[in-house]
């Protein structure tokens, strides 16, 4: 599971963790673990690096990053490998990089159509209710809090805007959650709200998703 930043500071030289900035930057995200082979428990899946981390990768094993600001994804073999702003630097080791689609957006009245009731709410969502809807590649999204500290409840609900469907309510483990580790799914086309503490996020999950297969970095919802 997904562990805080918080959790690596200390141990990080001693065990030779992967090495983290100072708690000033920690809040500005880079890149998303997409997997680790072979497994590690330094490095795991669905951990959030910011700018500045290390790993260090033996011969052989290899990393898969997506960078949440770039779009780049990332397959690494071996190496020392060092988080920056929207890519890793590679030193000793082996990187292919390709830039995916993983910032689509859609204006709130079409995402929500002819249903009023959506485009208001859309409208309202808070902070980010300006910002365009989230358009994600897939029927089970990835979630990530934008701030180091997560709430005192966890508590993440999601809620349909443009039709009827009863609330999802499931924890976060640290900063993430995946939906595909809780077995739910949401409906192609649908417009959802999600909330958790204070923020609150308006997306919309593609009219063709689940069709083509995509990577973890496409179902990211950040809040």
């Amino acid at each position: 599971m997904v562990r805080t930043v918080a959790n690596w500071f200390g141990a990080a030289l001693l065990l030779g963790l992967p090495s983290l900035p100072s708690a000033a930057s920690a809040q500005e995200l880079s890149a998303i673990v997409e997997a680790v082979s072979p497994p590690r428990e330094d490095v795991r899946a669905f951990d959030i690096l910011t700018e500045g981390t290390v790993i260090e990768l033996k011969p052989g094993e290899t990393l898969s990053l997506g960078y949440m600001n770039s779009c780049a994804h990332e397959e690494i073999t071996g190496g020392k490998v060092t988080v920056g702003a929207t890519e890793s630097k590679v030193e000793g080791g082996n990187v292919t990089r390709t830039v995916v689609p993983c910032n689509g957006s859609v204006d709130p009245d079409s995402a929500a159509g002819a249903n009023e009731a959506a485009v208001v709410a859309i409208r309202t969502l808070g902070d980010k209710s300006d910002e365009p809807v989230r358009l994600v590649e897939s029927l089970q999204p990835v979630f990530v809090l934008d701030d180091a500290v997560a709430p005192s409840d966890p508590t993440l609900v999601i809620e349909r805007l443009d039709g009827k469907e009863p609330p999802i309510r499931v924890s976060l483990f640290g900063r993430t959650l995946d939906l595909k580790q809780t077995g739910m799914k949401l409906t192609q086309g649908g417009v959802y709200a999600a909330t958790c503490g204070d923020r609150t996020v308006g997306f919309q999950i593609a009219p063709n998703a689940g069709v083509a297969p995509v990577v973890t970095l496409q179902r990211v919802v950040r809040l």
